[in-house]
């Protein structure tokens, strides 16, 4: 992943780096026309032209298909690929087209491939050897070229595209360093992030499990005291006679504890749920309707 992201950089850099070779290339062939042969010139130019297209081109097509994590390597090494181009092409101008009689000219082509080396640190820096792909073949032919003049103005500015280079690959270095470190703490706190946020829905899972439970313990608590209220309002119903109840042997009438005597009919309404209907069995109706002469 973060490979992908650093690759991404790099096609995020890629616009500015296009554009600054198709502004810088134009303004170099037309101070050197007079000092270079033109064929030179204008070959280096449509090399120029013709290889910034094609990196504007790899640009389009990568955002157009934005290819997974996966992918990205492949992207990353046509991308690496055309940066080490561009790094021989401006390279070339310190060997092909550097004006040995004009040390005008001299200034002004270290002046120009000094503020494009500077910009890959920019450009390029997301992966390390994208700066060195670009860096190395473009100050060390320079660096070269003026210390193989001899004089002391020539050693004196060799030593400093030397010494140039090498601080830029210390700034390089150190802001790829510090953009690994930044991708690694975003995908450090991205799974972070993905880790709360599962423990929050675990959480939320729980709680709703536990509320469940909650509420069908209340429910149970609910519906247990219901049906205790229930038996108690049963029991506080029933009403159970119970010992010796004194009878009168001849009306058959129930005295109470309070010595009052009832009917047995008033005694067990009182005493029970029980109701009363009357009718006559029939033993009595025959004795209470028989016909004269019957027995």
């Amino acid at each position: 992943m973060v490979r992908a992201e650093q690759v991404k950089l790099l096609y995020t850099k890629a616009p500015m780096a296009v554009a600054a070779t198709l502004v810088n290339a134009p303004i170099l062939v037309f101070i050197l026309w007079d000092e270079v042969r033109h064929a030179a010139l204008i070959g280096w130019l449509i090399y120029s032209v013709v290889l910034s297209l094609g990196r504007a081109w790899l640009t389009h097509e990568y955002w157009r298909r934005l290819p997974s994590p996966i992918e990205e390597s492949h992207w990353g090494i046509w991308y690496l690929s055309g940066i080490a181009l561009s790094g021989l092409g401006w390279g070339s101008v310190g060997v092909f087209l550097f004006p040995a009689a004009s040390l005008p000219h001299q200034l002004f082509i270290a002046f120009v491939l000094a503020g494009m080396t500077a910009g890959s640190v920019a450009a390029c820096s997301a992966m390390m050897v994208g700066f060195l792909l670009f860096a190395v073949p473009v100050l060390i032919p320079l660096a070269i070229q003026f210390l193989a003049q001899g004089d002391d103005l020539h050693l004196a500015m060799g030593g400093m595209t030397t010494l140039y280079a090498v601080l830029l690959v210390f700034i390089a270095r150190t802001m790829n360093q510090t953009i690994i470190s930044s991708l690694n703490l975003r995908f450090e706190n991205r799974g972070l992030v993905a880790y709360l946020a599962t423990a929050k829905r675990q959480a939320e899972q729980l709680n709703e499990e536990f509320a469940f439970e909650i509420g069908e313990r209340k429910r149970a608590q609910k519906e247990g005291e219901r049906l205790i209220t229930e038996l108690q309002d049963a029991l506080a119903k029933i009403k159970i006679l119970r010992g010796m109840l004194p009878i009168c042997s001849h009306c058959k009438r129930i005295r109470d504890d309070k010595d009052q005597w009832h009917t047995v009919e008033a005694y067990m309404t009182k005493h029970t749920e029980a109701d009363f209907t009357h009718g006559i069995c029939p033993e009595c109706l025959n004795k209470l309707y028989a016909s004269p002469g019957e027995d």
